[in-house]
């Protein structure tokens, strides 16, 4: 006996009974935002995410900053991290109004710094669960 697929689905839904479709999973956005008053900062400096999971950074001033990922372009290696499997990437210069985002498809915990503000403590974690 063959089965309408569309009349099944129909008297699924005539019961209140939703039908199993695949879905695409989506995963959020988390919004940072880099401040420079009263002294420069990544505002939240720390985030929980999920895998998949996109974090944007922006920058609403008019002082140039940067999001870095990567120990080579930090004065203090060890005020970036990267848990295994991730690769260093960054934004680049940010300039007023810039925007960087990036998708978070590896588990651990990332620490970024701004490279230009990284003395006076702009760092940041990224906690991917």
């Amino acid at each position: 006996m063959k089965i309408d697929r569309r009349a099944f689905t129909e008297l699924l839904a005539s019961l209140g009974v939703a039908a199993a479709s695949p879905a695409l999973a989506q995963g959020q956005t988390v919004e940072v935002s880099m401040k420079n008053s009263p002294k420069a900062a990544f505002v939240p400096a720390i985030i929980n995410i999920g895998v998949g999971d996109t974090v944007k950074w922006t920058n609403p001033g008019v002082i140039t900053h940067s999001v870095a990922f990567d120990p080579a372009q930090a004065s203090t290696a060890s005020d970036v991290a990267l848990p295994a499997g991730a690769q260093p990437f960054g934004s680049g210069n940010m300039e007023e109004d810039a925007t960087f985002s990036h998708t978070f498809t590896v588990k651990g915990t990332y620490k970024y710094v701004c490279k230009f503000h990284e003395a006076m403590g702009m760092v940041g974690t990224v906690v991917v669960s």
